[in-house]
């Protein structure tokens, strides 16, 4: 019998040790040595690139930062590991987060923190919208945020759990490593609890629009849904409505613009909003300031062009305490610095920092192949915000979501006794 010749040996080698390279090293990275080695790998990149990380005396207090690792973990396990030691830099921002790939599922759902509860706010099942989670896979909901809202180290309680409601909720099965969950709900506008069995989905587009407009006798209200700008279709219809808002508006007009639960996202929305307010090109932050090597240094900016249509009449800023993200800081920190609208609060407890933090920047950790996330700028505020603030009104899912409750609510906070805009 004629044996195989070289060629075939080679490549029945190449993939058998291939094979047992693939087999070690999965095995590998997520075993506690392996977890150290990412930990210290963390700390090498914040001490390279974090803007705060300057200061010599922070440094050293973060360098002694130690953790032992005696079990393999999961991704998600090694981000809730580590997430006590990156408080530390207390800066809302530094975090791990882990890639999405493309055969990962999704819960049919999307949901939103409202009023204390999580409230299903998209379907792609029988689950109605507006209904409440109560619980996962026998979990009480509120068990679920204390634990995973750790995810973000960097935020307070509320804004902790708010964030992992609105953006990791929905790949709860990979965090669990599952492909379907039981959970809990209680049916919108009643009290009936029912128990739902959903499998993983792919990934849906959203049905809500970027920005949403409503007109009511003198007053435009400017809704803004998310700062996540994702296609070209997106920009071409929020030029054409920022552009209708400028031409509807007079010198008589009162333009609200609604930041409240808004999803995350980039600079494109402010400065759209920004754009349409000033007459001469401005800088997007009061004072920016960026690392180098163990110093801060001011950062030059490319300023913002105004639009050849300027949104006329009073503006007015609607915040309540779910505007913590980035793009909610931007604006309100610009409108301050340059006088451009009054900036209206429904939280009483709602503060604006003197400092935040932009230019997130991330590596890749070598094991466990996330990600480490962190700022390498700095926008500090020369004046704090004014807020005016009314009595607390808590929206409802319906409220937020459906346009005629919205714009009657709108008009009820018009004449409500301590939502004073109009003085």
């Amino acid at each position: 019998m004629r044996l195989p010749n070289f060629t075939v040996w080679f490549i029945i080698a190449v993939f058998f040790i291939g094979g047992i390279t693939i087999f070690i090293y999965e095995h590998l990275r997520f075993s506690p040595f392996a977890l150290q080695v990412d930990f210290e790998v963390v700390k090498e990149y914040l001490f390279d690139r974090h803007v705060d990380l300057f200061d010599p005396i922070l440094r050293n207090q973060f360098r002694v930062q130690q953790i032992q690792f005696d079990q393999r973990l999961t991704v998600y396990g090694f981000a809730l590991k580590i997430s006590d030691a990156l408080t530390l830099l207390n800066d809302g921002t530094t975090r791990i987060e882990v890639p999405l790939r493309r055969i990962d599922k999704v819960l049919p759902l999307r949901f939103k923190y409202i009023s204390g509860e999580v409230v299903v706010v998209e379907s792609v099942c029988d689950v109605p919208e507006g209904s409440v989670l109560l619980s996962i896979n026998g979990i009480p909901i509120e068990q679920v945020l204390k634990k995973y809202s750790k995810f973000y180290p960097n935020l307070g309680e509320f804004e902790s759990k708010y964030s992992f409601v609105d953006k990791q909720l929905q790949y709860y099965l990979k965090i669990i490593d599952a492909s379907s969950v039981q959970i809990t709900y209680r049916l919108p506008e009643n009290n009936t609890q029912r128990i739902a069995y959903l499998k993983g989905v792919e990934p849906f587009p959203t049905k809500k629009s970027v920005i949403d407009v409503y007109k009511s006798q003198d007053t435009i209200f400017v809704k803004i849904n998310t700062f996540k700008v994702s296609s070209k279709e997106d920009m071409i219809n929020i030029s054409q409505q920022f552009e209708q808002v400028a031409q509807e508006s007079t010198e008589t007009s009162k333009i609200i613009f609604d930041l409240r639960y808004a999803s995350d996202g980039d600079d494109t929305i402010p400065s759209f909003i920004l754009s349409h307010l000033v007459n001469q090109p401005v800088n997007l932050y009061p004072s920016l300031y960026t690392r180098h090597k163990d110093k801060l240094i001011k950062k030059e900016q490319i300023p913002i062009t105004p639009s050849q249509n300027r949104i006329k009449g009073s503006v007015y800023f609607l915040i309540d305490n779910t505007c913590f993200y980035r793009p909610h800081r931007t604006i309100l920190a610009f409108v301050s610095e340059y006088s451009l609208g009054k900036i209206i609060s429904s939280s009483q407890q709602y503060t604006i920092p003197k400092e935040f933090y932009v230019d997130e920047f991330w590596r890749v950790l070598p094991n466990t192949r996330s990600y480490i996330v962190f700022p390498t700028g700095k926008v500090v505020l020369e004046k704090i915000p004014t807020v005016f603030s009314y009595d607390q009104i808590n929206l409802t899912y319906k409220e937020l979501t459906d346009k005629n409750m919205y714009t009657k609510y709108l008009e009820n906070l018009k004449i409500h006794k301590n939502f004073d805009i109009y003085n």
